[in-house]
């Protein structure tokens, strides 16, 4: 009866081992291909945040809910808008990165914001677009966008 369970066990012990040696066989290394592949849609905008951008075109999202491909971009007056943003109010408050937000406020409706411990005197137009929402005007600090106002 001993010799008869040692068999058993000695033939357990060489499936396992053999049925080890057969899957690890099976199993493939590294795919160069795949991983270049992969590595290519990541340098043409698709991937991790940023499914907002189409293989090789480049165009943002811009925040509009539309390409901005498909945006018209309108000319706005500069002293327009700089009298535009001195009729809002600022309801201003720190992120929890510790970044100021600035929301815009007209009449009582939130119209846009601005990022950061701007003065909104010293804002310029950066760009305009016409938007089913009003015409949306980029703002921009010494030419980098720091935020948006919306002019209905």
């Amino acid at each position: 009866m001993k010799k008869l369970l040692a068999g058993f066990m000695a033939l357990a012990v060489f499936g396992l081992v053999f049925g080890a040696v057969a899957a690890y066989q099976g199993t493939p290394g590294p795919n160069p291909e795949v991983e270049r592949s992969t590595a290519m849609a990541y340098a043409k905008g698709m991937g991790h945040g940023n499914s907002h951008m189409m293989a090789g075109e480049g165009t943002p999202y811009m925040g509009l809910g539309v390409k901005s491909a498909n945006l018209t971009e309108v000319s706005v007056d500069p002293a327009e808008v700089t009298d535009y943003l001195a009729q809002v109010s600022v309801e201003e408050f720190t992120n929890n990165r510790g970044i100021t937000v600035q929301k815009l406020v007209y009449d009582g409706d939130h119209v846009g914001k601005v990022v950061g411990d701007y003065d909104l005197t010293q804002l310029s137009v950066y760009a305009a677009y016409e938007t089913s929402n009003g015409v949306k005007v980029f703002l921009a600090y010494d030419g980098d966008i720091v935020g948006f106002v919306f002019m209905r």
